[in-house]
């Protein structure tokens, strides 16, 4: 009887205490699959993007970000290493709400230093430099400026590696654009500093190269 009793309370202090809990446990599987899945999709938009453009030409570097050369420029002076580049650059990135208008993807821009373009999109800040951006070219970007306006670029290894590899393909007032999957940018963290920029977003910058000072 005793016996009996106690399964009884047992059984009901158990049903009492229905509360459940949920660990957050950290899963590399599904993380590789969740990065996975972004990049699909960020592919997607991308061609999307070129589609709507209507640029036909491609091309990838070794870690997967895409660029296309627009203006090849006068094909008379081309970058070589320790030559002095001046460009204008436009950050762009797609919208949290992605929609399709005239079959381009909407994008919010986030990085000019171009002040007609600032001043005639609403962007223009005061504050900071509209100057051409200068740099000794190598091929590989390293010597991106850090101390500027656009220093938060120099973070971004796949885009300087990328930016040395189209330049290269172009001469004095040329034109490239380089889309950089979420995943070659801010990831799913984003960028909370300045320039703020969401999680999961894809990157499009439009350059320009103005000079190559030899």
């Amino acid at each position: 009887m005793k016996r009996i009793l106690f399964l009884i309370l047992s059984f009901i202090i158990v049903s009492c205490d229905s509360t459940e809990i949920y660990v957050d446990v950290y899963d590399p599987v599904q993380e590789a699959l969740d990065s996975l899945e972004q990049r699909e999709n960020d592919i997607d938009l991308i061609y999307s993007y070129l589609e709507g453009e209507g640029i036909n030409y491609v091309d990838t570097t070794q870690k997967g970000v895409f660029y296309s050369i627009i203006d090849e420029g006068n094909k008379e002076i081309f970058p070589e290493n320790n030559d002095l580049v001046s460009i204008h650059i436009a950050g762009y990135y797609t919208n949290d709400s992605i929609f399709f208008t005239n079959d381009s993807i909407d994008l919010v821009i986030f990085d000019t230093n171009i002040q007609s373009l600032a001043e005639s999109i609403g962007y223009f800040d005061e504050t900071k430099y509209y100057t051409p951006i200068v740099y000794t070219y190598n091929g590989l970007g390293s010597f991106f400026p850090v101390v500027s306006d656009h220093g938060y670029l120099a973070l971004l290894s796949d885009f300087k590696s990328s930016l040395g590899k189209a330049l290269s393909r172009i001469s004095e007032r040329g034109r490239i654009k380089i889309l950089m999957p979420s995943a070659n940018a801010f990831g799913t963290t984003g960028n909370t500093s300045s320039p703020e920029i969401p999680a999961d977003v894809i990157l499009i910058f439009d350059i320009h190269l103005i000079k190559i000072r030899k």
